[in-house]
């Protein structure tokens, strides 16, 4: 099977005959990349069925010969909108009709072809009337979204599995495009089984909409690497591929996204990054360009912990203020946290998290001298006076922000892992995100004794960490935290 850009998109020549889900925003390119598929179809001599809901067979005819293809007898265009109303509107026009036309077009090739007989004039011969050889069928529906508005949800989720089991059994394959979001995740799971693949469609750049990209996320049985493929629109509304390889740029860091970006508000971000574009956007309510939004990453190796406990409702607010104080106390107290080099601080509630922007070994200097000082801080305390802590390192980008009153403030994904850690953790522990543990592992021989792997932990929206611990006589807990 051969769709448009297919060695761009697969490194392959052909793929298996599939029934293949196309996505994307609105006017990127979809319903082109439908008309090209079916013009290369056609010029292989393909029966092909089109269905589209916005278009006429004189206005898609017209198109074809203006790129060049010659109308051919295995064209079939159905409108169903068009058929319903014609039939006054009347509800027993389904798209159970608009299947039995396929299934009539794969039985019987070139029998209701549009224009047929006054093709076959055009041609000369009438070889094509009685020509029932078997071909290969190639169905294109541009868009589900209106055969959606027409027939409903449960209708055309009933029609695609009904067409994906016959592509099964008969000599189909195509393509049907659906611009998102239009559906939930849940639903779009389930239109998800239906189809052998998926291709997917974006603009590449925020500013310039005219620079636009695909993927094809997914082939059934075969392993593809999913690579963006830059395409321009050309003026006779065809597709011109431009170069393989190329990348989105994400809209909080500004730098390259390798892996798949996630599309929010027609902008484009790395996974981990949205969550940072949404809590700030909460935080100010506002657009993040006319809050200042610098596009300068600052990296920083972060410190992030929290009193274990604090909010017991049996401590009163005096005993939880109180706690917090003698925390920043201790914590100004330490060597680690006295240096010169500039630091983020900025306070959580029950702690704080502190960014060191130049030295990947204060978070932890710090953690280990502010152990110490609460082992001699907790000797003579009772349990329900004692400061218990749990701590959390990572590293990572973070941006600058200024808020309507021109106040500076720090999020980033560099804060957000390292909260994620720190939350695995229990009473005592110094918890270290594989990154910060490694470059720390190669500096010093003597973290090698006191740094030491625990395993893999689930985190939020199914990811996962590979966490260290550290931890010796002094300070630390051995324990590995429980995994929940």
């Amino acid at each position: 099977m051969q769709i448009p850009a297919l060695i761009e998109l697969t490194e392959r020549e052909a793929i298996p005959r599939s029934l293949i889900l196309l996505t994307g925003n609105t006017n990127v390119g979809k319903s082109l990349y439908c008309r090209q598929f079916l013009a290369d179809r056609l010029k292989d001599d393909s029966e092909c069925v089109y269905i589209n809901c916005t278009s006429t067979e004189e206005h898609l005819l017209e198109w074809l010969d203006g790129i060049g293809v010659a109308r051919t007898p295995g064209l079939h265009f159905i409108n169903p909108y068009m058929r319903k109303q014609s039939g006054g509107g009347d509800s027993s026009v389904k798209l159970s009709n608009v299947l039995t036309e396929i299934k009539n077009a794969i039985s019987n090739p070139r029998k209701s072809a549009i224009g047929n007989e006054g093709l076959q004039k055009k041609r000369g011969d009438d070889h094509g009337l009685q020509n029932t050889e078997k071909k290969d069928l190639t169905l294109i529906v541009d868009s589900l979204n209106h055969l959606i508005a027409l027939f409903g949800k449960a209708a055309v989720e009933a029609f695609i599995t009904d067409i994906y089991f016959t592509s099964k059994m008969q000599r189909l394959s195509g393509i049907c495009a659906l611009t998102t979001p239009s559906l939930s995740k849940d639903e779009l799971d389930v239109l998800n089984q239906s189809f052998d693949a998926l291709l997917e469609m974006a603009y590449k750049d925020d500013i310039d909409l005219q620079l636009r990209n695909m993927k094809m996320v997914m082939i059934r049985g075969m392993a593809i690497t999913p690579r963006w493929v830059d395409f321009e629109l050309e003026e006779d509304g065809t597709i011109k591929v431009l170069k393989k390889g190329s990348e989105f740029t994400c809209y909080v860091c500004k730098s390259v996204i390798h892996e798949n970006p996630i599309s929010y508000s027609g902008l484009y971000f790395h996974v981990n990054h949205l969550e940072v574009y949404k809590r700030l956007v909460g935080i100010y309510g506002l657009n993040l360009s006319e809050l200042g939004f610098s596009s300068e990453v600052m990296d920083a190796n972060f410190f992030f912990i929290d009193i274990v406990g604090l909010s017991d409702p049996s401590f009163s607010v005096s005993s939880q203020r109180q706690k917090i104080e003698v925390l920043n106390n201790l914590i100004m107290s330490c060597n680690a946290y006295n240096g010169e080099e500039k630091k983020i601080i900025l306070p959580t509630g029950d702690g704080m998290v502190i960014g060191f922007v130049l030295n990947p070994e204060n978070p932890l200097k710090l953690g280990i001298q502010l152990h110490q000082k609460l082992r001699t801080y907790n000797r003579a305390k009772g349990d329900r006076d004692k400061l218990k802590v749990r701590i959390g390192l990572s590293s990572g980008p973070v941006f600058s922000v200024n808020d309507i009153q021109n106040n500076q403030n720090f999020w980033g994904p560099g804060i957000i892992m390292a909260r994620r850690v720190m939350d695995i953790g229990g009473e005592g522990h110094i918890l270290l995100s594989e990154p910060l543990a490694k470059a720390l592992l190669s500096l010093k021989d003597e973290y090698c004794s006191m740094i030491n792997p625990i395993g893999v932990y689930a985190i939020k929206h199914g990811q996962t960490l590979t966490l260290y611990s550290a931890y010796s006589n002094d300070f630390g807990n051995s324990k590995a935290p429980e995994r929940r």
